[in-house]
This record gives structure tokens, C-alpha cells and sequence, in this order.
């Protein structure tokens, strides 16, 4: 059985007629007839009496009467939830990655929350490798990261190119004692290391962190360098040169499983941090 079905078995016994229910629900007789048959046979019951002047409701057809108001009935509120209020609540998760949105991230999601109250928002953010796997683990609705090159199970969708600096003490930056970065999978990262390598200086240690406050205050206190958006720099307060090569260029898309559509709630978020806190670079 389908909700139409039970859509027609209703005005029947509302209208008393099948021509007139077929009036209300716009469509032809033959189709009333032929959908109310169909569902008598799923249930293997008589729905009602055919009589020369219309239908009468049979005790089977009582019987079904509750069962199908309450199943419109929420058919209706869940319509209603969906269609048109799609944004009013739900979990929405996000991943980020620490680098690109550390300035912003607060006032991006002070900024969501008071225009869609109940949406329940979680962040995460980690290396961009590892937000495409949890992208393709459904752990993540949707994520900003940096170039996941092709994958069958992902939807990119381009944001924008930002340039990294460098950044460290001036005596670092000369002569790195080490590149201090987040872990493999990193866009920064992978800069920090072209930029070694195009530059000539090979073996240079490599120090992890886990966190941004820790590679930035181990660059400010002279312990090595590191590729970052020039903004954050700023914002520390670290020292940084710019870097002439093509690929100190960082891409952010934002990704989501190509089976699954986003919700109206995660497409918000995304548009709101697009269009208020990324900015394109060319």
C-alpha cells in the first residue's frame, strides 16, 4: 500500500461517492476504483459497499479508518518538517581544517548558531586526509579541506586558493633548525616541504604537532619554520616571507559523499562560511 491509496480510501469515506472523490482529488473514476481495489486486495478485505447511490463503509473499513488518519497525519507533519522547514533543527557535522578557518571559526559559527538556533552544529577539524575518510565513512556530512584529487565517492566543489608564507625568525627562515608542521596529510604541510626542497635544504628535521597554538609558539620562540595563511601569522604574530612558487597556492574545496545529497542545514553553514570568511586569491 502507498499513501495515495489510503489518500483515496479516505475521501471516499469522506465524500460518500467515488465521483466525488474523484472530483475532489482531481483525477478520473477509473483510477479511484482501480486504487481502492488494490489496496482491498493487499489487505484481503472489503473497504465498502457498492450501492446504486454511492458507498457505504464496511466494518473492515471502520477498522482501517484510524490506522490510515494517523498515517496521513504524519505524513503531513514530516512533510511540513522537511519541505519547509528544512533548517529549523537536526545535527549538521562539519570538518575543517585548523589552518585555513583558525581566524574565522569562531564568528563564523557565533554567527550560524543565532540564525539557526536549533541546529545542533559540531566541529572538527584535523588533517585533510582525514577528513576525506571520515567524509567517506558518513562520520562527516560535508568538509572544507584542501585538494583530495580523484576519488570516486567524492563531491568537490571548488572554494578558493589561498597563498602560504612562511613563517619564522628571520635567523630561521635563513637557516632552518626544523620544519615544525601537523601531521602527513596536511596542505601546509606539504608546502612547508616543497618550499624546503625547491630551496635546497634537504634533511632539516621535522617536528609534529597536534595543535596550531603548539606550531605557532615553537615558530615564534625560534625553533624552526613553517607554511601557513598569511592571516594567521598575522594574527600570532609570527614574522613570515612570502613565497614566490606556484605551489605555495593552497586550494579549499568543500567536499561531501557523492551518494549522499547535503542537508539543507550543512549546505547553510557551507554557504555562510563561502561567502563571509574565504576570500579568493588568483
Amino acid at each position: 500500500m502507498d499513501l495515495n491509496e489510503l489518500k483515496i480510501f479516505l475521501e471516499v469515506y469522506r465524500t460518500g461517492t467515488i465521483s466525488s472523490a474523484a472530483e475532489k482529488l482531481n483525477t478520473v473514476q477509473s483510477n479511484v476504483t482501480a486504487r481502492l481495489k488494490k489496496l482491498e486486495d493487499e489487505l484481503n478485505v472489503c473497504l465498502f459497499y457498492r450501492k446504486s447511490r454511492g458507498v457505504e463503509i464496511t466494518s473492515d473499513g471502520k477498522r482501517l479508518l484510524p490506522f490510515a488518519k494517523k498515517i496521513m497525519s504524519a505524513a503531513a507533519e514530516i512533510n511540513a518538517e522537511f519541505k519547509f522547514k528544512p533548517l529549523c533543527k537536526g545535527e549538521v557535522r562539519i570538518g575543517l581544517t585548523d589552518t585555513t578557518f583558525a581566524e574565522c571559526l569562531p564568528s563564523a559559527m557565533a554567527a550560524y548558531k543565532k540564525k539557526y538556533p536549533e541546529v545542533e552544529l559540531t566541529i572538527k577539524t584535523d588533517a585533510s586526509s582525514a577528513l576525506v575518510e571520515d567524509i567517506i565513512g558518513y562520520r562527516l556530512d560535508g568538509a572544507f579541506t584542501g585538494s583530495v584529487g580523484g576519488n570516486e565517492n567524492i563531491e568537490s566543489v571548488h572554494v578558493c586558493r589561498v597563498p602560504a608564507v612562511l613563517g619564522g625568525v628571520k635567523k630561521e627562515i635563513e637557516s632552518p633548525s626544523a620544519m615544525i608542521v601537523f601531521k602527513k596529510g596536511c596542505s601546509y604541510r606539504d608546502v612547508t616541504e616543497k618550499w624546503a626542497l625547491s630551496s635546497g635544504k634537504q634533511n632539516i628535521k621535522i617536528i609534529e604537532f597536534s595543535t596550531l597554538d603548539g606550531i605557532l609558539g615553537c615558530v615564534s620562540a625560534g625553533l624552526g619554520v613553517t607554511c601557513m595563511p598569511e592571516k594567521v601569522l598575522r594574527k600570532y604574530g609570527v614574522p613570515f616571507e612570502e613565497i614566490e612558487e606556484d605551489f605555495s597556492l593552497v586550494e579549499t574545496n568543500y567536499i561531501y559523499r557523492r551518494d549522499v545529497k547535503p542537508s539543507a542545514a550543512a549546505d547553510a553553514f557551507a554557504s555562510l562560511l563561502r561567502k563571509n570568511f574565504l576570500t579568493e586569491t588568483d
